[in-house]
């Protein structure tokens, strides 16, 4: 239980953060502050020293405990000893798990909350569409696609795509059973995340600073990776085509139709390259359930963002 309640407050540290800058514009709140301040029981420590304190402190325990067991000589007191430091780091690694689930979400509703799904009409200037299904149709029923307890993000970048024999800057985000190609519209003010991105484990997603802060209009409808492969453009292909750097995507649908899309790397790095080839080889091979992340509803339990889950 105790482990418990360190989870929990674990998750929710960088929430109390917020909550704090936000009374932190109140006059008020900041006189009590500096009052509290001068008590000698905070030990000139100010108020976020100390709600860092018990986060620290379950990082260190795993290294106490090594440190009482090198100093134990009974046989079995050591083995007390080492049993409770596997304990210790077995939450550790049930946290650090749950921090990755949860910033992995919160990305997710990040992506959702400012991705724009264009109407029919959009995506198919060509289609035909009678008068009296426009109003019907004009909305897009998958606004609410992205989130999903079991949806993990791979990889997301830019890319640039061919159009018209003309390159686009893209921005494609690769999902463990989905890719989304997108265009950016700038202008959207950044919501701050409910998780720091320094927490201290491997949690931590490389992603361009600034992309929360931007619309993502989608491109063309999402691509099931189930349903496509890659072909690597060879250096013959390439010299002949002058594209270097290059990959095709060819989608087949469920009817044995195939569509291309031919997309360029900004550098020479083939790493969407390999992570799409491996995502899709895992994702064909795999059944749906083999990768679904376990505790997400607990996860969003403990965390106060289970009230922003649609």
């Amino acid at each position: 239980m105790l482990c418990q309640a360190y989870h929990r407050y674990a998750l929710n540290y960088i929430n109390a953060l917020n909550y704090l800058e936000t009374l932190r514009r109140q006059l008020e709140f900041c006189e009590f502050e500096k009052w509290c301040n001068r008590d000698p029981r905070c030990k000139k420590l100010q108020l976020t020293d100390l709600l860092v304190a018990p986060v620290q402190h379950i990082m260190k325990v795993p290294l106490i405990l090594r440190d009482i067991e090198g100093r134990t000589e009974e046989p079995q007191e050591k083995a007390v000893v080492r049993e409770i430091i596997e304990a210790e780091e077995h939450s550790l690694r049930e946290l650090d798990d749950k921090m990755k689930w949860l910033k992995n979400f919160e990305r997710l509703l990040e992506i959702q909350r400012n991705i724009v799904w264009p109407p029919v009409t959009e995506l198919d200037p060509k289609v035909f569409i009678p008068e009296f299904l426009k109003g019907a149709i004009s909305k897009q029923p998958c606004e609410r696609l992205i989130v999903s307890p079991r949806r993990q993000i791979i990889l997301e970048g830019s890319l640039h795509l061919m159009d018209n024999n003309k390159p686009q800057e893209m921005y494609v985000i690769l999902f463990d059973d989905m890719l989304l190609i997108t265009r950016r519209k700038k202008g959207l003010h950044k919501k701050k995340s409910s998780l720091t991105e320094n927490w201290p484990t491997s949690c931590s997603r490389a992603s361009t600073t600034g992309e929360s802060a931007l619309r993502y209009i989608v491109y063309k409808q999402p691509l099931s990776l189930d349903r496509f492969f890659i072909h690597d453009v060879s250096p013959h292909e390439s010299a002949a085509s002058k594209l270097e750097a290059a990959f095709v995507l060819v989608n087949l649908n469920r009817f044995q139709q195939i569509q291309t899309w031919l997309l360029k790397l900004r550098d020479a790095q083939d790493k969407w390259k390999r992570t799409l080839q491996n995502t899709v080889f895992r994702t064909q091979r795999l059944p749906s359930s083999a990768a679904s992340p376990p505790k997400g509803t607990q996860v969003l339990r403990e965390a106060s963002i289970h009230r922003e889950y649609p």
